[in-house]
Order: structure tokens, then C-alpha cells, then sequence
């Protein structure tokens, strides 16, 4: 900031005050932290709060990304990153307005990353838009990698999921400052975002900390007791210490996170330690017991179940795109590249039924389908497109309304066969066409009236729980195709997509 820039400050609930900005009629604070630096003494520890503070602290640069490696990284590629890493950013109308109801609703954003990348101050995820539309707009980090989620005896399980409820429980003690309702709040996620906010959509505990939750591609995969030790042992072989909590936390941070990154990116690595192609990415969420009863769809059951009035409270809006996985397959070759071999590879590690794979066999693109394309259709179902249906079924069952959306517009890049790819859909969603990623997902010419539909409908949700088209239900499955131009239909869902219901 320069010393032009207009300024803005706000008292927290302990007195504390912070500093922000205001852009273009929008206050904007950053890097607000909700937790202390989860390193030396508290590393692998629960979040710890941040002790009030007296005067003015400054809110106006982004805090660092959790430790992680660059998207494409070599063998001795610099960390990025840092560790005043557990700190959100608050988007606002200046000055702080209510609406017709009174308060502002908030959307509490959880970014994507597979666990081990991404970070909130991407410029894909600037909040200035739904600011614009009378949102309060929160963006949340938390650790991922082995901070977050390798699993380890004697620290607590799960700790980036106890990140999000601990920033969860910051925004519910602290948002009225920017005009916020704290009884009004969505939270929304995207892939192994909307993942995390699927684990903490079964956790009794977060019930009230929000009341509607948009699930972008949900990735509800997450690894047994067994699964979690056999991860934390290959991360622990490859960066050379053992597979223990203290040895872990004296290693050399690049290379626990080169550790990660390799088995992210090798399945054939992964396989060989132990890991098994379903995984897809080594650290996930692990059913503990305790922070996580069971898997995700079956703990949103156990929980919805065990608080039928609280659910009744919540909506939920759930989706996902065509094609989601020609992101990671087109990259890497495996979309021209794929074999039989790999096929009955992944059919195995996610121990699928023969019938299911043969029927796919048979119909993906009519019988005539590479391997490259069967592969993608086959894990595009398994790791979003079964699960988000799945919520929606069962949210249908327990909460007060769910809405169902498929994102279909195919995207002209990778010379035109990006299609409508995992996370193509972010720019339309913020509004924010004409980032870097943005453009890299769309193109040059992206069409601005499918941004727009898109986003008034999210912040639709956020403000009423309801985004303008009827609710999904199991025995009418309205769903909005959100292609060129959107589309709203109950046709029967994809014949293939029904046969995952015995297995989700």
C-alpha cells in the first residue's frame, strides 16, 4: 500500500482494531490471522488462537500459503510459502451495509489443491464481486501436506479440517465488524475444498457454525487408519527420516513436500509404496474415530440423523463438470497415451465391480471409447460425479433443500479438448474471467453472460438458500446444466452414473 491509499479500520470483538483498504468501494483486509503459526512448539498441533491485541494491527497484504511446492516443481524447486500461514481475507461493501433483512449473509470460501497445494490469495479467488452483490466474502487458508493431514500418533488427526472449523468459528465471533450475519453463512469449496467441507458437513460439532454449503466437485475420499500409515511411511521413506512425529517435524521441509508432490504426481510410485492408484493424491482426510466417525456421506447421515432440526436448517448446493478429469489427464499424455492396462488398473486399486466396468466399456462414447476416455469417464465418476450426486440424494433426504447443478461448457483450450475440465467452472462462479487462471481455463473469449448466470445464482443461495431453480429431490431430480446457454431439466441422470448408488 502506498501512503495515498484510502484506509479503513474495524474494532474485532476483543477490542483489537485492524487496518484494511478500500478499492473501488470495497473494503478489502487481508491476511487476517485466525490462528497462531503452527510451527516450532505448536507444529502438528490443534489450531491455537491468537491472543487479543490492543491498537491497530495492519490488514492489508495477503499472509503466506501453507509450505508447498509450485505446481511444477523440479528436484530442488524453493518452498513456497510460510508459516503465519492460518489467516483469512474479508471482501465488504464500504461501508458496511445490511440488507433488507438486516445483516449481510457471508460465504466462507475453502480453496482446492488435493491437501498439498493452493492457497486463498490466488487472484481467481478475489472477492470484490460478491462484495458487489451484498455478500460479506471470507477466504480461508489452511495447512495441508503432512501439517494438515499426514496422520501421526500422539497430534491431533485431521488438523486442517480443525483449521477450517477454527477460522468457522473466528468468522462467527468476529463478522458482524464488516456488517456480516453470523447466523447467515455459507460455506463453499471447491474439489478437495468442497471435500473438506463434505468431512465437516458430518461433524456434529460444526453444526450452527454455518447454515447453507456449496460443494464444487466434491473429492470425498479419504483414507482408512490402515491407508493413513501406509502414506505417512512412504512420505517418511522417500524424505529419508522415519515414519514418527519428531523425526517428520526435524526433516527438511522441501523435502517432506518434495516427498508429497512425487507421489502426488506418480501413480506407478504410489502403487509401488504401498499406496495404490485409487488414492490419487497420498494425504486426505483420515477417518479417525474422532475428529471423522466415517466416511463422509455415511457421517452426514449419523449426523443429519442425529440432529433432524439442525439439518432441517441447512441447504446444501452440490455439482460437477462434464469433464472433470481431462484437467489432469491431457497434461501428463495420459488422455492420448492410456492403455487397457491402465483401465484395469484403477478398476482394481478402487476394487469395482466387473459389471460396472464392462458397462462402461459399452457406452462411454457408444462402445467406442480409448482407453485415455474411458479411464477419465470412469475415475470423472468416481471421485466427483457419483459422490456429488450422492450428496444431493441424500441431502434431498435430511436438510431443508438441495439444488443440484452439472457444469458443461467446454472450454476451446488444449486445442479445443480442455472441455468442461475439474475447476473450469471457478472463473464463471467469482466473476473473475479475465485472471491469469481464469484466462488459462477459458480462453480468450469466454462467454460473460454464463459468468454472470452463474454468480448471481451462488450469491442467490447465499442470500436466500435458494439459487432460482427448483429443488433437487429423489423423485424429481431437477438439476441446472450450466453450459451455453444454462439449462435447467429433470431428465434422468447418465444411466452409468446410477450404477455407482450401491457404492457411495
Amino acid at each position: 500500500m502506498t501512503g495515498s491509499a484510502v484506509h479503513c479500520e474495524v474494532s474485532l470483538a476483543h477490542g483489537g482494531r485492524l487496518r484494511g483498504s478500500v478499492q473501488q468501494g470495497i473494503q478489502v483486509y487481508r491476511g487476517i490471522p485466525y490462528a497462531q503459526p503452527p510451527f516450532g512448539a505448536l507444529r502438528f498441533q490443534a489450531p491455537a488462537p491468537v491472543p487479543p491485541w490492543q491498537g491497530v494491527r495492519d490488514a492489508l497484504a495477503f499472509a503466506p500459503a501453507a509450505p508447498q511446492l509450485p505446481r511444477v516443481a523440479q528436484a530442488h524447486t524453493p518452498v513456497v510459502g510460510g508459516p503465519e500461514c492460518l489467516a483469512l481475507n474479508i471482501w465488504a461493501p464500504d461501508p458496511p451495509a445490511t440488507d433488507a433483512a438486516g445483516p449481510l449473509p457471508v460465504v466462507v470460501w475453502v480453496h482446492g489443491g488435493g491437501f498439498f497445494r493452493g492457497s486463498a490469495s490466488d487472484p481467481l479467488y478475489d472477492g470484490a464481486s460478491w462484495a458487489r452483490q451484498g455478500v460479506v466474502f471470507v477466504s480461508v487458508q489452511y495447512r495441508l501436506g503432512i501439517d494438515g493431514f499426514v496422520h501421526l500418533h500422539g497430534a491431533p488427526a485431521n488438523r486442517g479440517l480443525l483449521d477450517i472449523v477454527a477460522a468457522l468459528r473466528w468468522v462467527q465471533q468476529h463478522i458482524a465488524a464488516w456488517g456480516g450475519d453470523a447466523g447467515r453463512v455459507t460455506v463453499m469449496g471447491q474439489s478437495a475444498g468442497a471435500g473438506a467441507l463434505a468431512c465437516l458437513l458430518g461433524i456434529p460439532q460444526t453444526l450452527g457454525l454455518f447454515q447453507r454449503a456449496i460443494l464444487q466437485s466434491p473429492s470425498v475420499a479419504c483414507q482408512t487408519l490402515e491407508e493413513a500409515a501406509a502414506a505417512r511411511e512412504a512420505v517418511a521413506a522417500l524424505a529419508g527420516v522415519a515414519p514418527e512425529r519428531d523425526a517428520l517435524a526435524q526433516a527438511p521441509l522441501a523435502a517432506v513436500l518434495q516427498a508429497v508432490h512425487r507421489l502426488a504426481i506418480d501413480p506407478a510410485l504410489r502403487r509401488r509404496m504401498g499406496l495404490g492408484g485409487r488414492q490419487f493424491f497420498p494425504l486426505r482426510p483420515v477417518v479417525d474415530g474422532e475428529v471423522l466417525s466415517a466416511p463422509p456421506l455415511h457421517a452426514m447421515h449419523q449426523c443429519w440423523a442425529a440432529h433432524p432440526v439442525q439439518a432441517r436448517a441447512l441447504q446444501v448446493l452440490v455439482g460437477s463438470n462434464a469433464d472433470e478429469m481431462r484437467l489432469y489427464h491431457l497434461p501428463t499424455g495420459l488422455w492420448d497415451h492410456a492403455t487397457p492396462a491402465h483401465v484395469d488398473a484403477f478398476a482394481h486399486d478402487a476394487e469395482l465391480p466387473a459389471a460396472l466396468v464392462a458397462a462402461y466399456r459399452t457406452r462411454v462414447d457408444g462402445g467406442q471409447a480409448t482407453p485415455g476416455a474411458l479411464l477419465a469417464a470412469l475415475q470423472a465418476d468416481y471421485y466427483y460425479r457419483a459422490p456429488a450426486l450422492g450428496i444431493a440424494r441424500l441431502a434431498a433426504r435430511c436438510t431443508g433443500g438441495a439444488y443440484r447443478y452439472s457444469f458443461e461448457w467446454p472450454s476451446p483450450q488444449a486445442r479445443g479438448r480442455l472441455g468442461a475440465a475439474h475447476a473450469v467452472e471457478l472463473p464463471f462462479v467469482f466473476a473473475n474471467l479475465d485472471t491469469p487462471q481464469g484466462l488459462e481455463f477459458t480462453g480468450p473469449q469466454p462467454p460473460v453472460a454464463l459468468s454472470q448466470a452463474m454468480h448471481r445464482a451462488w450469491a442467490q443461495f447465499a442470500v436466500s438458500g435458494d439459487p432460482g431453480w427448483p429443488a433437487f429431490t429423489n423423485s424429481t431430480a431437477w438439476t441446472v446444466r450450466f453450459g451455453a446457454p444454462p439449462a435447467c431439466t429433470d431428465r434422468p441422470d447418465d444411466a452409468l452414473l446410477h450404477l455407482w448408488d450401491a457404492l457411495t
